[in-house]
């Protein structure tokens, strides 16, 4: 019975997920990486002109969300009155909201309570997490190559994070569990949008999550950024807000689009593992921007997080059959 209800699973995903859809999931999911990529190195340009944090998290989302809303309103026809969704998908989009809200701040409170190394290497083994609640739920299954894949993408990413010259490994018990909380809400928030609210379009989902989120990081980011000895500093540097532009516009609204349409598209999984070309482009963008080196560790993480996540792609034999079965000729 648990072979025919996963062959039944398997048979219903491919046929739900047409080849050329599935390509698309993959580019979305890169480009959705590509895209959070630009967040580290940016935000320490709002840092060094005295923005705090929280305020930082808190302006992307709403840059984001801003967006998205100028986009969605000469189009109100195509979304989905939220009325008309099932309770259920209405509590999923606002647990999603809360982990958007909590990753963020959770993120960027880690960073300041440990060296940035150690915050990435716990933070991106969210697609273990990933992984891990998708094959309990009966979505996917860990084949020998799908294991590989996340393991030789993990190994690329220590190698990517713990590989430059001078990395310092300060750690704290704080920073950990920041670190780890937000890994669950990355991975709560990749295993959540596989299959909740699906009849609200990508883009309407991710203005309200965005714009959730917002509000709710602004409770928090308020007060510290009043109390903070460099509050309003910022205010009229053109860097800064060039910055802010940049990740609200391309980091959040662009990012988290992008992200859901690879998530609905390819799975958790293998969205999860393409995802991991954040850390490398973030790397690549700070020896670029920030002056930042290189070195060929990291240079050889990078292509190694790059072939797991082409390995990640290599579908089970019997989802390859039923894709194969369910496809067009």
């Amino acid at each position: 019975m648990t072979s025919l209800r996963s062959s039944l699973r398997a048979t219903s995903l491919a046929r739900s997920i047409p080849r050329t859809d599935y390509a698309q999931g993959v580019a979305y999911a890169t480009a959705a990486g590509i895209a959070f990529g630009t967040l580290g190195p940016l935000s320490n340009i709002a840092y060094a002109a005295g923005m705090t944090s929280p305020t930082f998290a808190a302006l992307r989302a709403t840059v984001g969300a801003g967006v998205l809303a100028l986009i969605l309103l000469p189009r109100r026809s195509e979304c989905v009155p939220l009325g008309r969704l099932r309770k259920l998908d209405r509590a999923l989009l606002a647990l999603i909201a809360v982990a958007q809200a909590a990753l963020s701040l959770s993120i960027f409170a880690a960073y300041a309570t440990m060296a940035v190394a150690p915050v990435l290497a716990v933070y991106f083994c969210y697609p273990l997490l990933v992984a891990g609640a998708s094959i309990a739920l009966g979505r996917e299954r860990l084949t020998r190559t799908r294991a590989v894949a996340l393991g030789v993408a993990l190994a690329g990413l220590i190698a990517v994070v713990f590989g430059g010259a001078g990395v310092s490994g300060r750690v704290s018990a704080i920073g950990l569990v920041l670190a780890g909380f937000a890994a669950a809400c990355q991975a709560t928030y990749l295993v959540v949008s596989r299959n909740g609210f699906t009849r609200v379009p990508s883009q309407q989902a991710t203005a309200i999550i965005l714009a959730v989120a917002a509000v709710l990081m602004w409770l928090v980011a308020a007060p510290i950024e009043i109390a903070s000895a460099r509050a309003g500093t910022w205010l009229l540097s053109p860097t800064v807000w060039v910055a802010v532009a940049v990740v609200g516009i391309l980091g959040a609204a662009l990012a988290k689009v992008w992200l859901l349409r690879g998530v609905r598209r390819v799975g958790g999984t293998r969205a999860a593992v393409l995802m991991l070309a954040e850390p490398v482009t973030g790397v690549i963008l700070a020896g670029l921007l920030l002056g930042q080196g290189l070195t060929i560790p990291q240079l050889a993480g990078g292509i190694a997080v790059m072939v797991g996540a082409m390995l990640a792609q290599r579908p089970a034999p019997a989802m390859a059959a039923a894709v194969a079965a369910a496809s067009p000729r």
